[in-house]
């Protein structure tokens, strides 16, 4: 398939046609710097001759792998996000996102497709020194968002992706917008197949609307299957534990991997973190180490110095909730697209 590029398509406020991108990619194929490469490689690898790109996953429940994604999923895909967000021809954005990873690619393809003005700057975790001007649309990670809380009035619309977004996130980003969106997705997805907005009047609101064209249902074991026809001809089962609350909605509870099985109950790290989110400031998570009672004991883990948490801040978890042990870490293991590696950070404390 041939990706087309839209005659004022923008990147770093220079127009390119096919035939330009791809000699400004042939020209920097060479370069010294990792990012410029990645850039230049990718460019060339939308262009070539092949129906499919390779894109690996992110590595936050396993070993990264590549995958096939075919070209034209990949413009159906920006085709639903231009529809649920209006992007019409013209409109700015940013992006601070890896292009070695689906959500950094995503933006480069839906401006070239739409014929965006994408600004487009090397990744970070904290890219609120970039943003200095008004910008229609954005998406970030939770961490990046959480980084520039001050620069966020700066972007029209927001989307946050790739990872656990919690109440009192939400509450700062909404003391400076009024409304942003959380995004579900993954990399066979091609991005996000369903979105949360979340506003000052509903900032509790923790149901997922699928976009046009896909569907759902939930598995013997409660994950999320999806139906994307437009984006693969095979259904999607995934490891994400959901309660579908209405066609096309449903609430994102956890992750399968994550469950720990403690005394035969089995737990949901997420909903426990959900709990202690307004008691504890510091970033952290729950994890669990080997019990010979109980098989698996819950155990609390906080990227922080060490220091005496209040008596009250488990007043909310049940008994079997409550952490047996707390671990403090300078820091957490991260993946390369800024996730918490759950399963390495827990060896590090072992």
């Amino acid at each position: 398939m041939i990706v087309n590029i839209h005659k004022i398509f923008k990147l770093n406020s220079i127009n390119y046609n096919r035939e330009e991108l791809i000699n400004f990619a042939n020209n920097n194929i060479e370069s010294q710097n990792s990012n410029s490469l990645i850039l230049s490689e990718f460019i060339l690898e939308i262009f070539n001759n092949a129906s499919f790109i390779l894109c690996k996953t992110s590595g936050s429940t396993g070993k990264p792998k590549s995958i096939k994604l075919e070209k034209k999923s990949l413009v159906n895909s920006t085709y639903m996000t231009r529809d649920y967000f209006n992007l019409t021809p013209g409109k700015s954005a940013i992006s601070f996102l890896p292009l070695s990873f689906i959500a950094g690619k995503m933006m480069l393809i839906r401006a070239m497709v739409l014929g965006l003005d994408l600004h487009l700057f090397n990744p970070t975790s904290n890219p609120s020194k970039f943003i200095d001007k008004n910008y229609f649309f954005s998406a970030m990670t939770p961490m990046q968002a959480s980084n520039s809380i001050n620069k966020l009035k700066y972007i029209n619309t927001l989307i946050l992706g790739g990872g656990y977004v919690s109440k009192k996130l939400k509450l700062k980003i909404l003391s400076k917008k009024n409304k942003y969106f959380e995004t579900y997705g993954m990399t066979e997805t091609a991005t996000h197949i369903a979105i949360k907005k979340v506003s000052k009047e509903y900032a509790l609101n923790n149901n997922f609307s699928v976009l046009k064209g896909v569907s759902i249902s939930a598995n013997k074991n409660n994950c999320l299957v999806i139906e994307a026809p437009h984006i693969s001809v095979n259904k999607l089962i995934t490891n994400d534990i959901v309660k579908i609350t209405s066609q096309g909605e449903f609430i994102l509870l956890g992750r399968i991997d994550n469950i720990i099985n403690s005394g035969g109950l089995k737990l949901i790290p997420e909903e426990i973190e959900e709990k202690l989110t307004h008691s504890i400031s510091e970033r952290f998570i729950i994890s669990s180490v080997d019990s010979e009672l109980l098989g698996a004991k819950v155990v609390l883990i906080i990227e922080s110095k060490r220091y005496k948490l209040q008596q009250d801040v488990f007043k909310y978890l049940s008994k079997f909730e409550t952490p047996k042990k707390i671990y403090f870490i300078d820091r957490f293991v991260y993946t390369k697209t800024n996730k918490i590696d759950r399963l390495k950070t827990t060896k590090f404390i072992n």
